[in-house]
């Protein structure tokens, strides 16, 4: 189900990606980047964090980890944390594995960290935990601003 509501959201605001869905598992970035022969950095994960009661979304590439100390001092708090599984399929309209970086349930702030190659073809989750799309990191800075 959130597959559809994501390719109609896709389909809808007119953003030129494909989706692929394949057969094996891509919930995690090493899967992802196994299934499509790409280096784990290629992957976008989108991580739900609650800071100060509400909800922001961090892309992080998926050989990185995000620091939720150096965030609290980012952002003045140490009211922090990664969303459940629960909140971010309230949050989002997607289970963990398969939250793409836009197209939410609800409209995130959303932050892209340091780490993606400029030069190379991005994959993100694309609604469910065996779908993704590629796209440039260029296109997703665009349609996420």
């Amino acid at each position: 189900m959130a597959y559809d509501t994501f390719k109609k959201y896709v389909e809808d605001s007119r953003i030129q990606v494909d989706i692929i869905v394949t057969s094996e598992p891509t919930k995690t970035a090493v899967q992802a980047a196994q299934v499509h022969n790409v280096p784990v950095s290629n992957i976008v994960k989108s991580l739900l964090v609650k800071i100060d009661g509400g909800y922001k979304l961090f892309l992080v590439p998926g050989d990185k980890r995000l620091d939720l100390e150096k965030l609290a001092m980012r952002f003045g708090t140490d009211d922090i944390r990664m969303a459940n599984a629960d909140e971010v399929k309230d949050v989002t309209g997607y289970s963990i594995g398969g939250v793409p970086p836009f197209g939410h349930k609800h409209k995130l702030e959303t932050y892209i960290e340091e780490g993606f190659d400029s030069t190379r073809e991005l994959i993100a989750a694309g609604g469910a935990g065996n779908a993704v799309f590629r796209i440039t990191l260029a296109y997703l800075k665009e349609i996420i601003t």
